[in-house]
């Protein structure tokens, strides 16, 4: 007879269970390779018949049969691809190709996505596939030829383009390649010979015809470009590239808006991210760089090959002011190697512009044996030349580059830069006056050679040409104005601006810059009057709004800044600043929530904007949301602040780490803050409040000292000195926490607003037991500020204990929806999905936290055992590994991974670690019983009596440990007596009826059935129906005479399953002899 384990039943029904797995057949009548042939054959007569929906299902079909057929994803592939789903036609296009790597329609279709979306390192990955498939391919030389223009490298181009002409005369992607090529390096009559070739042999090809509208478009012939690319986009409206180009025309003619409307036009099934860059780069024209940003980063983060998607979000950063994100773009970009050269000065321009003279000075001198580069090239090379302090190599540069490209005002402009730079003041002179000879109203030339005219000639010939040039040309004025204030010259520059008003009254930058030079000279009344009179003429002239705001603020008058700053904002309605701003003046209105929404609308569109970062912080620790402030302060933590606003940041820092369950970072932010601003009373406090949180008593007491030393008439800094002396105290003193209670009553009346003596007067009820107290005064502090996260928590704690489980589960709710990461809240929903039942929720629930943040011990803990419960015994034990590599000492995850190996059968694993547990715990005897049923099961009977005697040893009282100990006697040795001793010891401290069972078991192996018969009878009398007791109380009964009874057990004992091979023998046996 095989030893059973039910004597500790009650230990197993929770810890260990069976597992068991099914499968479902199907048959088919017919053969998998004749379903695939039909499925294909529909699949293809569908797609020439243009049914795609059709066609699609047939393939799908035909790989739900065959899941590795590459024609079958091929197809499939081609259908999608008909149907305008680009990302999906191109996933099976290389799935195609990894299970067919000679699959050459695949290779080529992901040549052409590669080309057309600018991943220029996969498209030649392709083209080698499809030349080392077939030297001749001529579509693979004509991709080739593509990828080199793309890449500015014209003359291989050109060679790879005519190669493929050779092989296959007349193909038309070759001609119109041949086309843009010739477009590009200037020669239109060559240009238009191939896209009309490639008409010939196509008429309805809608890139011939895109390409004959740009090469329209260059010759400056709107009309017959806008025809050309109409006609492009009828005969192939979804042509992405077709799109493209006209969105280009009509973004080049100054229409952004209609360009993005229409990229945006197109479905998203049939897009590619070609779309989603191109509408970026025009937001990023238009100003609305965070609207690239946000449209850009997702796809950076899936670090696809594109260039033109680091170098847009580059810019966009850079317009943005975020200087380390631009910067890590272009690091992002130049990694990826086949980086069109036009990109790769952009990005040293990037790099220039953001402080790194040297990065951007290594990326251009990887471009020099570029040949034919633009004059973008040496513009770029000079600025950066500039900025390392070296004027003679940008000259040198710029008077080579003038050699190739005489007469370039960009460059002239930039030679007489540098030779200023050096000092050679005449020199530049010459220069621009070779500018100004050419081009007499050029305002970038006027400036310089007023400013030279004053190195060279003094003040009065600086200003008497700007007078001059501004009577002939008026936009000079300003020019002229600004010099006279640049050479303290206020009063006449105040006369001057003045005068000409009167002729030109509707020069509203010169209105400008009258209104800016009373409010210098502090004529506050004359400047206002003045901003009125542009607004009266021009109500969107946003300077003088602003103006207007920032002279309300300086006289404290709150109510019109602040009706100026949202009258900006119907102007500028993305501007960080003037949100930050509104926030500010709503501040000083003690207006708070209207001030928290204007800040948290600043960080939309500036996440890094530091005035909204550390109140909108303020206000989340406030609301108890320490994890989101986590977040917004840490852009602050390195950047260059004055010592009161980084002890501000680090205060706010520590706070929040609290909040998120880090009192690491917390206790270091928080000293650190009083150490950098030791005169604030604030900062004492709360470190106060972390010391008295983690007992560190006299620590508390010395920080609120030092803040009441500071502030000396604080009652919350009182109150809390008495609620340390509440926490401090071994048990709970009733005494003062009803002082405590009294104190916060008192402050309460008076101070409505502050919430601090409210919540420690509900903890104090809470304490005392009183949650019909405690809840009105949450429900108080919700009343006001019904996002306060501490309050709802107290509130939901107090409605499920009161059973009101719904209530509680709405709380909650309420809260995980702003902050779907807030640790208290889910643990909380988790203990009432666990009070419903609802263990998958649960575990869903506890899964999406522990991915988040899986360094969570506590609810990465509560999702093993949910696991368990769900049988799902593979995850709990890889979440419990994850915990045990970061806290190897933790009991409750190794007891967990302990049993979810043994509900995997891993009994060696499990004995491991419950030996480990034991041999740290007071009381191990539990444990070295899980143990000697792991050994069971494992079939090892010495080390099953091991733990046995380990658990007798430590625990030789135990009704279990006795129980286990006897049964194990009673099966594996002749030791009878003793078993019995046991079993009959373990009978008179616990009634349980599997140690009655255990007493009969044990008797019955004795022959002692008549004795055996009167246990089992108990146990069948407590209605105990373990399937194993059912087997020995029947074979008992049978040796006692008793057939009907004994066959109606054993029938019932073997209906349940559960009996083990030996025991289900034996039943059969006994039934047999008895004639059932």
């Amino acid at each position: 007879m095989t030893t059973s384990c039910f004597p500790i039943r009650g230990f197993r029904t929770t810890i260990l269970a069976a597992l068991f797995f099914s499968a479902l057949l199907t048959g088919c009548s017919k053969s998998p390779a004749e379903l695939q042939k039909k499925y294909q054959g529909l699949g293809e007569h569908y797609l020439a018949e243009g049914k795609l929906n059709e066609a699609v299902i047939e393939f799908q079909n035909l790989l739900k049969i065959n899941p590795k057929s590459a024609i079958g994803h091929y197809d499939l592939g081609q259908a999608y691809h008909k149907k305008g789903w680009i990302i999906e036609s191109v996933i099976q296009d290389r799935e195609a190709t990894k299970l067919d790597p000679l699959m050459l329609p695949a290779h080529i279709a992901l040549a052409e996505y590669a080309i057309n979306s600018g991943q220029w390192n996969p498209a030649k990955d392709e083209i080698a596939a499809i030349l080392k498939i077939d030297p001749r391919n001529a579509e693979g030389y004509a991709l080739a030829g593509q990828r080199m223009l793309g890449l500015g490298r014209e003359k291989e181009a050109d060679q790879d383009l005519k190669h493929a002409l050779s092989i296959k005369p007349g193909y038309a992607r070759a001609l119109v390649a041949l086309g843009d090529l010739k477009r590009k390096q200037g020669q239109p009559k060559e240009a238009r010979s191939y896209y009309e070739q490639a008409l010939q042999a196509n008429p309805s090809l809608g890139r011939a015809l895109t390409g004959l509208g740009m090469l329209a478009q260059s010759e400056n012939n709107s009309v017959l470009a806008r025809e050309e690319f109409r006609k492009s986009l009828k005969v192939d409206p979804y042509n992405l590239r077709s799109r493209i180009v006209y969105a280009n025309f009509l973004a080049s003619g100054g229409h952004l808006h209609k360009a993005i409307s229409a990229l945006e036009a197109i479905p998203a099934k049939k897009s590619d991210v070609r779309i989603p860059v191109k509408i970026a780069e025009y937001e990023t024209l238009l100003g609305e760089n965070q609207k690239a940003i946000n449209l850009l980063l997702p796809l950076a983060q899936q670090k696809l090959q594109i260039p033109d998607i680091n170098f847009v979000l580059a810019k966009a950063y850079e317009q943005s002011g975020k200087k380390e994100d631009a910067l890590q773009m272009v690091n992002g970009l130049l990694s990826m190697g086949s980086v069109p050269p036009i990109i790769k000065i952009g990005a040293a321009r990037i790099e220039l512009f953001e402080g790194k003279p040297q990065e951007a000075s290594t990326i251009l001198q990887s471009l020099a044996p570029v040949p034919d580069l633009p004059p973008t090239y040496p513009l770029t090379q000079s600025q950066v030349a500039l900025a390392l302090k070296r004027p003679d190599q940008a000259v040198s540069i710029l008077t080579h580059a003038l050699s190739r490209y005489p007469g370039n005002i960009d460059l002239q402009l930039s030679l007489a830069d540098a030779r200023m730079s050096a000092k050679q003041w005449k020199p530049a002179l010459t220069i621009i006056n070779e500018v100004l000879s050419d081009h007499p109203e050029n305002i970038p030339a006027i400036q310089r050679k007023g400013f030279l005219l004053g190195k060279t000639s003094g003040a009065s010939a600086q200003i008497g040409f700007l007078q001059r040039e501004a009577a002939s040309v008026p936009s000079v004025e300003p020019l002229y104005l600004q010099s006279l204030l640049a050479n303290k010259r206020p009063g006449k520059a105040l006369a001057a601006a003045r005068g000409y008003l009167k002729d030109h009254p509707e020069n509203t930058n010169v209105r400008l810059f009258l209104a800016n030079i009373y409010l210098r000279e502090g004529k506050l009344s004359e400047a206002k009057g003045t901003y009125k009179t542009i607004l009266a003429a021009d109500p969107k002239n946003l300077p003088a709004v602003l103006s207007l705001a920032s002279i309300a603020m300086t006289q404290k008058n709150y109510t019109e800044a602040e009706s100026n700053f949202r009258r900006a904002l119907t102007l500028s309605p993305d501007n960080s600043g003037l949100y930050s701003a509104l926030g500010e003046v709503l501040l000083a209105e003690k207006q708070r929530d209207a001030a928290n929404k204007a800040f948290h609308s600043a960080l939309i569109f500036n996440p890094e904007n530091p005035a909204a970062i550390l109140e909108v912080s303020k206000s989340e620790i406030l609301s108890g949301q320490g994890q989101e402030a986590l977040s917004r302060l840490s852009a602050l933590l390195k950047s260059p602040l004055t010592k009161e606003r980084k002890a501000e940041v680090e205060w706010l820092w520590g706070l929040a780490n609290e909040q998120a369950g880090d009192p690491a970072k917390a206790k270091k932010a928080l000293v650190l803050a009083t150490s950098l601003d030791p005169g604030n009373p604030g900062y004492h406090a709360s470190l106060g409040d972390f010391w008295a949180d983690h007992s560190r008593w006299e620590d508390a007491r010395n920080e609120y000292r030092k803040s009441l030393a500071l502030q000396p008439d604080n009652p919350v800094l009182e109150l809390k000195k008495t609620w340390l002396s509440v926490q401090s105290s071994r048990k709970p003193d009733p005494a003062r926490i009803r002082k405590v209670i009294a104190l916060a009553e008192t402050y309460r009346a008076t101070h409505p607003s502050d919430i601090s003596a409210t919540m420690l007067e509900a903890q104090g009820e809470l304490l005392l037991n009183k949650p019909e107290k405690a809840l009105p005064l949450f429900d108080a502090i919700l009343s006001s500020h019904p996002d306060n996260t501490g309050a709802r928590l107290g509130k939901a704690g107090i409605l499920l204990s009161q059973g009101k489980t719904e209530e509680a589960k709405n709380l909650g709710t309420t809260i995980l929806a702003d902050h779907p990461d807030n640790l208290a809240a889910n643990l909380l929903m988790a203990r009432i999905d666990q009070k419903n039942n609802d263990f998958t929720d649960e575990a869903d629930r506890l899964e999406k936290l522990h991915q988040k943040h899986p360094d969570w011990i506590q609810p990465s803990l509560t999702l093993v055992a949910v696991d368990l419960k769900l049988k799902r015994f593979r995850e709990a034990e890889s979440i419990a590994d994850s915990i045990l590599s970061v806290k190897p000492g933790l009991y409750n995850a190794r007891f967990l991974k302990a049993q979810a190996e043994l509900d995997m059968a891993d009994y060696r694993g499990a004995l491991r670690n419950l030996s480990a547990l034991a041999k740290a715990n007071k009381k191990p005897a539990p444990l070295y019983l899980i143990m000697s049923v792991a050994a069971m099961k494992e079939g090892d009977t010495q080390e099953e009596k091991h733990a046995l005697d380990k658990a007798f040893h430590a625990a030789p009282d135990d009704p279990m440990v006795l129980n286990n100990m006897a049964f194990f006697l009673a099966s594996h040795t002749t030791h009878y007596a003793k078993a019995l001793e046991y079993a009959k010891k373990a009978a008179s401290i616990d009634k349980h009826p599997y140690i009655q069972d255990t007493v009969g078991y044990v008797l019955f192996r004795m022959g002692r059935f008549s004795q055996a018969q009167s246990y089992f009878e108990s146990a069948w009398n407590a209605h105990f129906r373990d399937p194993e007791f059912l087997y020995h109380m029947g074979m008992n009964e049978w040796k006692i005479g008793q057939p009907q009874k004994a066959r109606t057990i054993l029938k019932r004992a073997l209906d349940s399953g559960k009996l083990t091979p030996e025991e289900e023998r034996d039943s059969r046996q006994a039934l047999g002899a008895m004639g059932a």
